[in-house]
């Protein structure tokens, strides 16, 4: 995660997310809470690359695809 160009976000938002989960551990004696963090920012991370590829792929900067380009490309 380290790694990624997004760890300047990414890091700060898994360790909070991770200190809390900790937190609740020792209070309730559990490990679902940790289990659950990895397995979000896991699949976090594997979906990453079709992420930026589905960004990549035309949208637009508000968030939307443009219905006429894609009913133009279609004629």
């Amino acid at each position: 995660m380290r790694a990624d160009r997004r760890a300047e976000r990414w890091v700060p938002a898994f360790e909070q997310e991770w200190t809390a989960a900790l937190e609740e551990s020792r209070r309730t004696f559990s490990l679902a809470g940790l289990y659950e963090v990895v397995q979000v920012w896991q699949a976090r991370v594997a979906s990453a690359p079709a992420v930026d590829a589905f960004l990549a792929s035309g949208r637009d900067e508000t968030g939307f695809v443009d219905l006429e380009e894609i009913r133009s490309k279609r004629r």
